[in-house]
C-alpha cells in the first residue's frame, strides 16, 4: 500500500512549530505536530486505493475526507508507510498536477527559510479559487461563451442576405468576420457592430454563420495592440556588459544540452547584479538575454516592483516578443489569474510579467529571472494582517533559490542596489556588471553597423534648495522660488515636469491652536491626514474615515490649523501659481479602478498634460522624453524616522525620481527641496554618486549591527488587549533566552531587542508588540519554537518600525 502525504485546506487555530523541511519538500509536519494559525493548509497523512496508486504524484490536488467533509488538498510527497492509521484519498480533483517538482521544493524551501508552516509556502503557487475547503464551495470555472464562424461564401451570402430584413447589423457582422478571417466571440461582435444574440441565432438560421459554444480564455492583454520593435544599437558600455553575460556560458551549455531537458545544474547558470544609471539601457540587456534564452526553447520570468510600472514594461517586451507574453499580478480579477495560470502552465506563453507574485508563475521550461528595480521594497511581503499567518518572503531571495532549483539564469537590474544585493557582488556571490553612463534616448534607432551614432547624455543637473533658507527670506509656499521659475520655464517650452512628494492627501495633520490636540485615528492612533476633495480625515493605515471637526473635541476651540503637505496640497498650489497647466494626479487615491495606472501613465505620455504630481509611483522606471524638469518637494519625508534603512530608502527615492528627468535630447534638471541638504543621503543622491553612499551607509550597518553586516528577525505580536499584547510579547522574549542559552549561542552574535511596542503601536484598534531577533541565522533559533496564535514572524525584514 502506498501513502500520501497531503497538504489539507482546513483552517485551525492552534499554535505553530517550525521545523526543518528537506529541501526535497518531504516531512514538515505530521498528525503529530502543532497546527498552523487559522486559514493555513495542514499535512496529514492519507493512503492510496489501488486505483490511484499509480495516478497520483506529489502537486497533484485531490479530494480527501477530514471529519465529516470532503476537502481538498495537495499532495507533497508519497510514501510507503505512514506514521498513524489513515483514511482513504477519495480521488483526484484534476487529471494533472497543479504543482512541478521544483514549485514543491521551493515552497519547502521557503518554509524552511522564513519560519512559515510549509502549506502556506505552498499557498503562494496556486490561482485564487483553485484550492477548496468543502466540495460545494464557489470555484473560478473556464469560461464558455459562443463563438461565431462564417460558413458561407460571398454569392450565397449575397443572395440569402436581403431575405434577413433591413438591419444594417446583419451585412456589418458578416464583413467583420470577412475581414477577421477567423471565428469572433460573440461579445466582441457585440462591441463593435452591437450584434445581439437573437441577430445571430438568424444568420445562423440562414445558413450564413455557425455558432458554437467553446472554452474562452481570458487574456488580460487580448486586443491590445504593441507596435513591433527591433533590437536598439548597443552602447560601448552595453556591449561590454553583454559580452561578459555572453561568456558566462549559459546558452552554449544550454544549446549543448541537446536532449531537451527542462534543467540544468544549478553551478551552470551564472547570477548577474546589473547596475546602471538611470537610463544606461539595462532594458536592451533584458531583452536580448530573454531573445537568447527564448531562441533556446526556455522561457522567462521578468518581475517589476509594482503593478504600475506593468504596463510600461508589458509594450516594451511585447512589442518585441509579439503574442509570447503575459502578465500575473493581483489587480487581474479572479478568472484573469485562473487562465493565465492554465495558459502559462501549458506554454502558450514564453514570458510572464508581473510583481513578486509572478515569480511562482508555473513556467515549465524556465530559463531565465530578471529583477528589474531590485532595490524596492516591495519585493518583499510585508503585508501585515490580523487573523491570517502571511509568508514574509523576499522575492530577491527565492528569486535566488529557484534560478538554482531550476538552472536558470539570474540578472538583478538597479540604478541603486540594495545594500545587501551590492556587498553579495562584491563578494563574489553575483557578477557585478556596471553601466556608469547614460544613453541619449528617443532617438531614431541605429543599426549595428553604426553604433558609433548611439550616444551618451549627461546626468541631469541637480540644484539643492535649503528651505530653511526660503522660510527666512519670507517664501512659506509649498515650492521654492527655484522651482517656482523652473517650473514656469519648462511650460513655456512646452516640456512636461514631475512633482514628487511621497505623502498623499492635502495636509498630513491638524491642530489645535490652543490645547495642542492632534486629531488622531481611534484604531491606530496616528495622525489623520485631510483630504481636501473629499473634505474628509482618512486614517493612511486603515483607511477609516472621520468628519472635519468644527471645533477642537479635546478644549472645544475654533481655532484649528491644518499643517503638512501631501500630493493634493501640491497639485492646488501649482494650480494656483499655474493655472494653465494641466495637471494629473498619480497616487493611492486616484488609482483605486482596475487600468487606472495605465489610463494616468497613457494620458501623461500622450502629453495630455503637462504636470504629473505623485507619490514613490512616479519614481519606478518612466520613461518620458518631454519630462525635462523634476522638483522632489519634500526629501526629507521619511529620512528621520527610526528605521535603519531610512536613509537607503531617501537616497534610493531621490536618485530614482531625479532619472526621470533628462531622458532625451531637450535634457533635464531636478531641483530637491529639504530642510537637512547636508545629509549624506540628499548630497550622495544629488551627485549621482551610489559608491559614496555605499560607503557611508555600510559604514553606518556595521557600526551598529544591522543587515547586511548582521541579520534581523522582526516577532511581531498583535491583541487586541494592550496588557495580553505585552505579556505575550515578554513570554516569547523568554522562551527565546531561553532557546538561545539551550544552543549555546549566547554572546555578541546574538541579541534579543524588546519586547517593545512597536513604532506604530496600534493598528486596526489591535496593540502590537515586537521582539528583535539579530543573529547569523534567526530561522535556526526559531525553529522548534512554539509560535502561538496571533505572531508574526518576519525574517530579514525591510523596517523595524
Amino acid at each position: 500500500m502506498r501513502f500520501a502525504e497531503i497538504i489539507v485546506n482546513v483552517p485551525i487555530r492552534r499554535s505553530f512549530r517550525a521545523e526543518a523541511v528537506p529541501e526535497s519538500g518531504v516531512e514538515l509536519a505530521g498528525p503529530e505536530a502543532e497546527p498552523a494559525p487559522a486559514s493555513s493548509l495542514q499535512t496529514f497523512h492519507y493512503h492510496l486505493p489501488a486505483a490511484l496508486e499509480q495516478a497520483v504524484q506529489p502537486g497533484h490536488l485531490v479530494w480527501v475526507p477530514f471529519g465529516h467533509q470532503e476537502v481538498q488538498g495537495v499532495v507533497v510527497r508519497l510514501a510507503d508507510e505512514a506514521p498513524v492509521a489513515t483514511k482513504p484519498v477519495a480521488r483526484l480533483a484534476r487529471p494533472d498536477p497543479v504543482l512541478t517538482p521544483p514549485q514543491l521544493a521551493l515552497a519547502a524551501w521557503i518554509a524552511d527559510t522564513y519560519v512559515a508552516p510549509f502549506s502556506e509556502a505552498v499557498k503562494l503557487f496556486l490561482p485564487p479559487g483553485l484550492l477548496l475547503k468543502e466540495a460545494h464551495a464557489n470555484t473560478v470555472r473556464a469560461k464558455r461563451e459562443l463563438q461565431v464562424e462564417l460558413v458561407a461564401d460571398t454569392a450565397t451570402m449575397n443572395d440569402r442576405l436581403p431575405t434577413l430584413g433591413r438591419s444594417p447589423k446583419y451585412a456589418a457582422v458578416l464583413e467583420a468576420l470577412q475581414a477577421a478571417g477567423q471565428p469572433l466571440w460573440k461579445s466582441d461582435l457585440y462591441t463593435s457592430v452591437e450584434a445581439d444574440l437573437a441577430l445571430l441565432r438568424k444568420l445562423q438560421n440562414a445558413g450564413l454563420v455557425r455558432l458554437t459554444e467553446r472554452v474562452r480564455l481570458r487574456d488580460p492583454l487580448a486586443g491590445r495592440i504593441y507596435p513591433p520593435t527591433r533590437p536598439l544599437a548597443l552602447t560601448s558600455e552595453q556591449a561590454s556588459v553583454w559580452q561578459q553575460v555572453r561568456e558566462a556560458g549559459f546558452w552554449s551549455a544550454l544549446a549543448a544540452d541537446g536532449n531537451g531537458t527542462p534543467h540544468l545544474p544549478g553551478h551552470q547558470a551564472p547570477k548577474f547584479l546589473l547596475h546602471g544609471v538611470t537610463g544606461s539601457g539595462k532594458t536592451e540587456i533584458y531583452l536580448r538575454a530573454i531573445e537568447q534564452t527564448l531562441s533556446l526553447g526556455r522561457q522567462a520570468i521578468v518581475l517589476v516592483p509594482e503593478i504600475a510600472l506593468t504596463p510600461q514594461t508589458v509594450a516594451r517586451f511585447a512589442g518585441r516578443f509579439p503574442g509570447r507574453v503575459t502578465v500575473i499580478h493581483s489587480a487581474l480579477n479572479r478568472g484573469e489569474r485562473y487562465d493565465v495560470w492554465r495558459m502559462v502552465r501549458s506554454g502558450e506563453f514564453d514570458v510572464v510579467i508581473g510583481p513578486r507574485s509572478a515569480l511562482f508563475g508555473p513556467l515549465p521550461r524556465l530559463g531565465l529571472i530578471i529583477l528589474d528595480e531590485e532595490h524596492e521594497s516591495s519585493y518583499k511581503q510585508d503585508s501585515e494582517e490580523w487573523g491570517s499567518f502571511t509568508v514574509f518572503y523576499d522575492a530577491r531571495t527565492v528569486a535566488h533559490k529557484l534560478a538554482e532549483l531550476t538552472g536558470s539564469m539570474l540578472i538583478l537590474g538597479s540604478a541603486t542596489p540594495s545594500l545587501e544585493s551590492y556587498q553579495a557582488a562584491l563578494r563574489g556571490e553575483m557578477k557585478l556588471l556596471e553601466m556608469p553612463r547614460r544613453v541619449l534616448g528617443h532617438r531614431p534607432a541605429t543599426t549595428p553597423a553604426r553604433a558609433s551614432d548611439v550616444l551618451y547624455a549627461e546626468m541631469p543637473p541637480v540644484e539643492i534648495v535649503d528651505m530653511r533658507q526660503e522660510l527666512r527670506a519670507g517664501n512659506r509656499g509649498v515650492l521654492s522660488r527655484t522651482l517656482q521659475a523652473e517650473l514656469h520655464a519648462t511650460l513655456d517650452a512646452g516640456e512636461q515636469a514631475i512633482f514628487f512628494i511621497n505623502r498623499r492627501g492635502t495636509n498630513t495633520f491638524i491642530l489645535c491652536r490652543d490645547c495642542g490636540h492632534v486629531q488622531e485615528c481611534t484604531r491606530c492612533e496616528i495622525p489623520l491626514t485631510y483630504h481636501e476633495r473629499a473634505d474628509l480625515l482618512i486614517c493612511h493605515r486603515c483607511n477609516r474615515r472621520y468628519p472635519v471637526p468644527s471645533v477642537c473635541p479635546a478644549c472645544e476651540s475654533k481655532r484649528i490649523k491644518f499643517f503638512g503637505t501631501g500630493t493634493q496640497r501640491v497639485e492646488e498650489y501649482i494650480q494656483q501659481i499655474a493655472p494653465r497647466a494641466r495637471l494629473l494626479r498619480w497616487d493611492a487615491d486616484t488609482t483605486t479602478g482596475k487600468g487606472s495606472h495605465d489610463a494616468i501613465l497613457q494620458q501623461f505620455a500622450g502629453h495630455k498634460a503637462d504636470v504629473l504630481v505623485g507619490t514613490q509611483m512616479i519614481a519606478k522606471g518612466l520613461d518620458l522624453p518631454l519630462v525635462t524638469l523634476v522638483g522632489v518637494v519634500a526629501a526629507d519625508v521619511g529620512l528621520f524616522l527610526p528605521d535603519f534603512r531610512s536613509g537607503e530608502r531617501t537616497f534610493q527615492l531621490l536618485t530614482q525620481v531625479a532619472g526621470r528627468a533628462g531622458r532625451s535630447e531637450r535634457g533635464g534638471r531636478v531641483v530637491i527641496q529639504s530642510y537637512r541638504p547636508e545629509h549624506y543621503a540628499i548630497q550622495a543622491a544629488a551627485q549621482h554618486d551610489y559608491a559614496a553612499f555605499y560607503r557611508r551607509e555600510i559604514a553606518f550597518r556595521t557600526e551598529h549591527g544591522y543587515p547586511p553586516a548582521k541579520r534581523l528577525a522582526r516577532l511581531i505580536y498583535w491583541d487586541k488587549r494592550q496588557d495580553k499584547a505585552q505579556t505575550a510579547a515578554e513570554q516569547m522574549a523568554v522562551q527565546l533566552r531561553s532557546r538561545v542559552e539551550t544552543m549555546g549561542l549566547a554572546g555578541e552574535a546574538v541579541a534579543i531587542l524588546g519586547p517593545a511596542p512597536a513604532y506604530f503601536a496600534r493598528r486596526r484598534s489591535f496593540y502590537r508588540w515586537q521582539i528583535l531577533l539579530r543573529a547569523p541565522n534567526p530561522a535556526e533559533i526559531l525553529r522548534g519554537i512554539d509560535i502561538p496564535f496571533g505572531w508574526r514572524v518576519d525574517i530579514d525584514p525591510m523596517s523595524i518600525l
